[in-house]
């Protein structure tokens, strides 16, 4: 009896190392990148839980999600996955909030520009030589909503003129860093990682954009995702994410 104890120690000891050697596909918006690479490395260090990230905008992300059955993870706008299980694209899992993000604008220009009202907001825009924004046809949150912006103030036709779409927020940030735009128009957290000297600010109060983030875990009852859910709601990936411009819900 004791050598079987022993054995099916072993056995489980082989499994749960087993399941932690496999990588854990993940997908998400480009919106919450950096946030997401530093929290899971801090879980990794402590867990030896590694994983396969994929990062796109919030609707090209939730697309390769859907379409890869060995996704465990997606990482997108709270909305969208509520949509998606109104429509029964994701049907196995559970959904938990994760943090909200801010739209804002970076700048090369200096000094940098100051923007408190909307009027401020119109007359940037106008005056900018140039601006990057990511691509709302491949899904990307703040894209869609900087085009109703534009379309709000009546600017739209001149600000395309000028304007650049990036693949995501990352590339956009690359663009202001590198000085081939004069504005850029991503999350304040993809800012203050790739160049918190460039952060303007968020939009004017009238049009915000605060966009909720949640997880869809396919498999939320494993021993791994147990884990995984109790770390990140826990002080220190809280402490991380407040760190790198998120707010934690």
């Amino acid at each position: 009896m004791k050598n079987l104890l022993v054995v099916l120690l072993l056995l489980l000891k082989l499994m749960s190392q087993e399941v932690l050697a496999q990588p854990i596909r993940l997908y998400a918006a480009a919106g919450v990148k950096s946030p997401i690479e530093n929290i899971l490395e801090a879980f990794e260090r402590q867990t030896g839980q590694r994983f396969e990230l994929n990062f796109d905008t919030a609707g090209a992300a939730q697309a390769q999600y859907l379409a890869d059955p060995r996704a465990e993870i997606l990482i997108t706008a709270q909305e969208r996955i509520e949509q998606s299980q109104l429509k029964g694209e994701l049907k196995a899992g559970q959904m938990f909030p994760f943090a909200a993000t801010v739209a804002g604008l970076a700048s090369s220009m200096e000094p940098l520009p100051v923007i408190k009202t909307k009027e401020d907001l119109k007359a940037l825009l106008l005056r900018a030589k140039s601006v990057a924004f990511s691509d709302p046809e491949r899904g990307a949150t703040v894209g869609l909503h900087f085009m109703k912006v534009i379309r709000a103030l009546g600017i739209e036709s001149e600000v395309l003129a000028k304007s650049k779409k990036a693949r995501e927020g990352l590339q956009t940030m690359q663009w202001v860093k590198e000085r081939q735009v004069e504005l850029g128009v991503t999350q304040v957290s993809e800012i203050v990682q790739a160049a918190p000297q460039t952060l303007v600010g968020p939009f004017p109060e009238e049009f915000d954009l605060s966009t909720h983030y949640a997880l869809w875990i396919k498999t939320p009852d494993s021993v791994v995702m147990k884990r995984l859910i109790a770390w990140l709601q826990g002080p220190q990936a809280k402490k991380l994410l407040s760190e790198q411009g998120l707010r934690p819900l």
